[in-house]
């Protein structure tokens, strides 16, 4: 009987110590200490607010913080980033859809012309229109080498550069550019 109690007593300190423990946690966080998952989540909510997100409350920035760099001013550029790269990326699947389907029509349509096309003997063709890539052989646009090339691109990850986008690795690879009117093209084609 001795034992019980001592048991049960020491199982109510035990859960005392843990119970204040948490509530120490909790009250860290909200003194400046590690933030709870709760915490993060609030501050996230809070950030959104302020960059201008919810666009219905005007008192979502505060007016010390109008007009000077922030979180809101960096919102709106990785916005825009985000956008670009969104169509960037719904490019670069249709590409990747088309060369693995292996659509010729498709793949026109995706083609800025002039387009420059390295076969995989190294011989460089100019095509200068729709009719200039029909008249080659599929299974030479299409290589091998190429399909596995475009496949493998995570199209999530592309950067695009100064000469365009590059879907693929080594020799195999598709450059894509986006014109002054916001449409993309495939400038280069290299089996």
């Amino acid at each position: 009987m001795l034992k019980k109690k001592i048991s049960l007593f020491c199982f109510a300190v035990a859960f005392a110590v843990l119970l204040t423990a948490g509530c120490g946690r909790k009250q860290a966080a909200d003194l400046g200490g590690a933030p709870s998952e709760a915490a993060k989540t609030e501050t996230a909510a809070v950030k959104m607010e302020r960059s201008g997100t919810n666009q219905g409350d005007e008192e979502a920035v505060p007016e010390e913080d109008m007009g000077q760099p922030g979180p809101g001013i960096e919102a709106v550029e990785s916005e825009e980033s985000t956008g670009a790269g969104k169509k960037v990326e719904a490019f670069a699947e249709k590409i990747q859809e088309a060369v693995g389907d292996r659509d010729l029509e498709a793949f026109a349509d995706l083609l800025f012309y002039p387009c420059v096309f390295v076969t995989a003997d190294e011989e460089t063709i100019t095509l200068k229109n729709r009719e200039d890539l029909f008249k080659q052989n599929p299974d030479m646009v299409f290589g091998d080498d190429l399909m596995v090339s475009v496949a493998n691109v995570d199209t999530v990850s592309l950067n695009m550069t100064d000469k365009g986008v590059t879907m693929g690795e080594g020799s195999s690879k598709i450059i894509f550019q986006e014109r002054s009117d916001g449409s993309f093209g495939i400038v280069e084609i290299r089996e």
